[in-house]
């Protein structure tokens, strides 16, 4: 599967060091240039970072208004076909899916890593998260937690 990422997802997960979950999840990673500038931080060998040539679509979507990153990212997967765009935001994901697109967050990630055997306590990766600040509503997380316990 070939998915293109949002650099809230990229932080997230290295944050609970797990960002290699996405590297034995999805056969090719892509970030376009915009998210690898957000990321601060040279990314893994194994992402590939790409241009988008669509502009217009760029310009168009931040009158969303997304950020840049998330607007370039579903510009890309569009562009590269790509099987999925990994974003956080709820607007950016309400526009992904408008245009097509599967759409899957961070805890999306965690809950195929825990089903596919890949990590064992999807729990615990969320209480990593919250540690680290990152926002998750509490409803949010009641829903991964059960879809975790009832599908994994």
């Amino acid at each position: 599967m070939r998915v293109v990422a949002d650099t809230s997802v990229l932080i997230a997960l290295s944050r609970i060091g797990r960002l290699n979950l996405l590297r034995h999840l999805f056969t090719t990673v892509m970030v376009p240039r915009a998210v690898a500038e957000e990321y601060g931080v040279p990314l893994p060998e194994w992402i590939k970072v790409w241009g988008v040539r669509n502009d217009l679509l760029i310009e168009v979507l931040l009158t969303a208004p997304i950020h840049k990153g998330e607007a370039e990212a579903i510009a890309l997967a569009i562009e590269k076909g790509a099987d999925m765009v990994l974003l956080d935001d709820k607007k950016a994901r309400g526009i992904a899916r408008d245009l097509g697109l599967k759409v899957m967050g961070t805890l999306g990630t965690l809950i195929l890593a825990k089903k596919w055997g890949i990590i064992d306590d999807v729990d615990r990766e969320i209480n990593e998260l919250v540690k680290t600040s990152f926002y998750l509503s509490q409803d949010l997380v009641e829903k991964a937690l059960d879809i975790a316990r009832r599908d994994c």
